[in-house]
């Protein structure tokens, strides 16, 4: 079984109440459109995260960190 390359992708993630800027990890040649699209998990993972609230004012440092998909406004490569 040969394993595909992952590559990081810098996103900001826009939540009620919060902003994030963190990686998401995705395929080689996947969009993150198709990321977001083909997960069948209710969570999304998100690593060297950073915690905003919603005035942009930072709360925390995260290493990893699951985002609930239901609760994303919207997200963007950064």
């Amino acid at each position: 079984m040969v394993k595909k390359p992952i590559r990081k992708v810098k996103v900001i993630v826009s939540m009620p109440g919060y902003r994030i800027e963190g990686m998401i990890h995705v395929w080689e040649g996947e969009r993150i459109t198709d990321f977001l699209n083909s997960q069948k998990k209710t969570f999304i993972a998100l690593t060297d995260a950073k915690v905003y609230d919603w005035q942009g004012e930072f709360i925390e440092d995260k290493k990893f960190m699951s985002v609930n998909r239901n609760r994303i406004a919207w997200m963007a490569e950064a």
